[in-house]
């Protein structure tokens, strides 16, 4: 029986001299607090619990992820893991989640500045219940919205979502006007491509035999790999055949450079960890604990790892390691960087489609930069080319805004973002707004450029 079917009674609260991991963040707790409301209180406690247990017992093993993605909770409500996410950020820390929390709290802090703008925006209060409701497996589309009507709101605009119509299809989600000038505006959010997906799912069933084989010899190893081609043409073998070569050769570290990859192997010191675990127990998964453990931390980090631990009381946070073997990678490929550098024409033409032909028209294309310097340079590059060259046919589109947003939970902080906006205009009017991005605070500094470009 699991041990997990009854929580502790302070599950979702500090101790009264307990110390907040990660301080207070009044906005987070703004937007929490108004989701709840919105969501009820028993809904909220009924749903808190499905999600607190899935989190836990997929991170003892009890409930792996059937997907075999190694997600920590259901896709079917993944609005209730933001929420429970946000809620633990200010409020019980113990249970929070850095690595996905960097990606959610961002825009619940963005939601939080701007509660009051929302609720002077026509139609939010139904359109906030369907998220909470009918889209709670897909929230990232609503979320979107809000933090577009709010940067319209900002800047003075009459606000509505535009209703429904039965029978006429999807139509566009937003209607502003100011002072005589009226847009009609569809908001896009992109997800991780399933090219992204499969690649990850590709290098677990390439790095299960090698990691078996390496956990039986229990000692620690590290292996850091860029792979040349595209994940799926590798060999079934090949990393197995570089364990077993690694081992057998008994050295502490070996670079590689071969067709297929280049990086290295090494055997993993565990005494910097170990020293760390010695003086107190370290949140896992997390930046903090990697850092330790592989002596250095990545911002784009993609790592499949398999350690000997001891849990604290908390399965959240870890006592003591005995053993660990880590594969880093990254897909180095042009081919790869390519096929992830994803265009939005797909998104763009379903936008244009949903727009009126009576009113000028807006797009609004948010997605995660989250492939690294070199995808996202590629990426933006065809972006550009393919909204300056789209064909609206006939359609008054005038503008269009690609909002790049790339979270991160470093060593320093529990959250950060950079924000990278690019638009095209086909109008000699000035743009709509004047403040173009939609997650960064108003009086942040700003730079030209994209964030991806290494520029201070």
């Amino acid at each position: 029986m699991s041990r997990l079917l009854h929580f502790p009674p302070d599950m979702y609260e500090l101790a009264p001299d307990e110390v907040a991991l990660f301080g207070h963040d009044p906005d987070i707790k703004r937007c929490v607090e108004h989701f709840k409301a919105a969501m009820g209180h028993d809904e909220w406690i009924k749903r808190r619990d499905i999600t607190a247990k899935r989190f836990y017992q997929s991170l003892i093993g009890e409930q792996p992820d059937p997907t075999g993605a190694g997600k920590f909770y259901d896709g079917k409500d993944l609005f209730a893991w933001y929420l429970f996410l946000g809620e633990a950020f200010n409020d019980h820390p113990q249970n929070y989640e850095v690595v996905f929390g960097c990606r959610v709290m961002p825009v619940f802090s963005a939601v939080g500045r701007n509660i009051e703008n929302l609720q002077k925006v026509v139609g939010y209060e139904e359109r906030l219940n369907r998220l909470i409701f009918k889209e709670r497996g897909q929230p990232n589309g609503g979320l979107f919205e809000f933090l577009v009507a709010a940067a319209y709101v900002r800047e003075g605009y009459q606000v509505s979502f535009h209703p429904e119509e039965p029978g006429r299809g999807r139509t566009h989600d937003l209607d502003v006007n100011r002072s005589g000038r009226r847009f009609a505006i569809e908001c896009k959010r992109m997800e991780s491509g399933q090219y992204h997906e499969n690649e990850r799912k590709w290098m677990r069933s390439l790095w299960k035999p090698a990691s078996d084989f390496l956990v039986r010899t229990s000692e620690s190893f590290c292996f850091d790999l860029t792979f040349k081609v595209e994940i799926d043409t590798i060999p079934k073998r090949f990393l197995f055949d570089l364990a077993s070569d690694f081992v057998a050769k008994k050295i502490d570290n070996q670079i590689i450079h071969g067709d297929l990859a280049y990086g290295t192997i090494r055997r993993l010191d565990l005494s910097p960890l170990k020293a760390a675990l010695s003086e107190s127990s370290w949140m896992h998964p997390g930046p903090k604990y990697n850092n330790f453990l592989l002596g250095s931390y990545r911002r784009y980090e993609s790592l499949l790892l398999a350690h000997k631990i001891r849990f604290a009381e908390n399965p959240h946070f870890i006592d003591e390691v005995d053993q660990a073997v880590a594969l880093r990678w990254v897909s180095g490929s042009d081919m790869a960087i390519g096929k992830k550098a994803r265009d939005v024409m797909s998104k763009l033409v379903e936008a244009n489609k949903q727009l009126p032909e009576d009113a000028v028209g807006i797009v609004h294309i948010g997605l995660d930069a989250l492939g690294g310097d070199a995808v996202e340079q590629r990426r933006f590059d065809k972006i550009r080319t393919s909204v300056a060259n789209f064909d609206t046919d006939g359609k008054p589109l005038r503008y269009v805004f690609c909002h790049y947003f790339s979270p991160e939970a470093s060593i320093e902080e529990a959250w950060a973002i950079d924000e990278t906006t690019s638009y095209h205009k086909a109008s000699t009017a000035r743009l709509p707004l004047h403040n173009l991005f939609l997650i960064t605070p108003g009086e942040e500094p700003m730079r030209s450029g994209v964030h991806w470009d290494g520029a201070k």
